[in-house]
């Protein structure tokens, strides 16, 4: 056959260019090659590099059944969270053969709605989530399709799956400690809005109770801060750090996007760290390093995480029928001059 030059390469034309049927090029595309001639392997080989042939894998899937693609749903691609916990998924993925189709929320339940009908409509084999809390009807839509979904950082406690998350409640308490140890006397928590999101629930929680045993407002001291809104985060710090001046101040940063926004408005106002307040937070980066004296934080095992709940994924799809499992990976204080 004559090489062709423009348009799109089919399966027929490499047929015609080997000199075999669809069936037999099909067969070799699918990895069934123990009935074909080593002659045919052969010319089929050649044909696929002559031709530049690329099969597509979506058609594949649909033939056999499997697309050996994972969606991939992470709530804030911005978060050194997220990308640390995509990191972990990749390893997994490149390992075994997995493509992943990686989609942002931006937190919008709208937005993850639209998302996980995209994830369906491409037949993907598996489903890691991290979630804005909504949605559920899909969900149950997947796992009805025993497609196998996998929570990771934020659990549903509705939903009977497979969660990978971190021991907040413990590690909260720790930094809280260090933190309380060191003298300081009116501690604030900044997080993004709470709503229905585990995570930030369980360490506000935790907050909460170990203010009230330090006879401290710990609602006074907790402010939610939408992380586009700029100047409502400074007003929110000028408020903190003009209450009660005469207390040495601390800050709990819930996640590493708070962290940087803060850091950001500190320098930005004037603020110094630690000398007129000290500041903690979640998601080591290696920028905390860099940052002044160097910021105390808690690092979370994210890469692990995204590794742990694409391994919980591949073990469902491979017949593991067992009860779902929540599995709490552990965090630990690096603490540096912050503080």
């Amino acid at each position: 056959m004559k090489k062709k030059t423009t348009g799109h390469i089919t399966i027929k034309d490499v047929a015609e260019f080997a000199g075999v049927s669809k069936s037999t090029v099909s067969r070799y595309i699918n990895g069934k090659i123990d009935a074909i001639s080593p002659e045919k392997v052969k010319n089929i080989k050649k044909a696929i590099a002559e031709l530049n042939y690329r099969p597509s894998k979506m058609a594949q899937g649909l033939k056999i059944k499997k697309s050996k693609l994972i969606g991939f749903v992470v709530a804030d691609i911005t978060n050194p969270f997220s990308v640390a916990a995509f990191r972990g998924v990749e390893e997994v993925c490149d390992q075994y053969g997995y493509s992943i189709m990686v989609c942002n929320t931006d937190n919008s339940p709208e937005k993850e709605r639209e998302m996980l009908l995209k994830l369906e409509a491409h037949s993907v084999e598996g489903l890691i989530l991290n979630a804005t809390g909504e949605n559920k009807d899909i969900l149950y839509s997947f796992a009805e399709q025993q497609v196998p979904t996998v929570l990771i950082d934020r659990k549903l406690p509705d939903l009977k799956l497979d969660t990978v998350t971190t021991d907040n409640r413990r590690i909260t308490e720790e930094i809280l400690q260090q933190i309380y140890s060191k003298g300081y006397t009116d501690v604030a928590l900044f997080t993004e809005p709470i709503a229905s999101i585990s995570p930030r629930a369980e360490r506000a929680a935790v907050y909460q109770e170990i203010a009230a045993v330090r006879n401290v407002n710990g609602l006074r001291r907790m402010y939610e801060i939408d992380v586009k809104d700029k100047e409502q985060l400074e007003k929110a710090l000028r408020s903190f750090m003009n209450e009660m001046p005469e207390q040495k101040k601390a800050i709990l940063a819930l996640n590493g996007l708070i962290m940087l926004k803060i850091i950001s408005c500190m320098e930005e106002i004037g603020l110094r760290i630690p000398e007129d307040t000290g500041i903690a937070g979640f998601d080591d980066t290696e920028w905390y390093k860099l940052i002044g004296p160097g910021i105390t934080t808690i690092a979370q095992p994210s890469h692990d995480m995204g590794k742990t709940a694409m391994e919980r994924v591949l073990k469902r799809i491979e017949g593991d029928e067992g009860a779902p499992q929540t599995i709490e990976l552990e965090a630990k204080v690096i603490m540096r001059k912050s503080l």
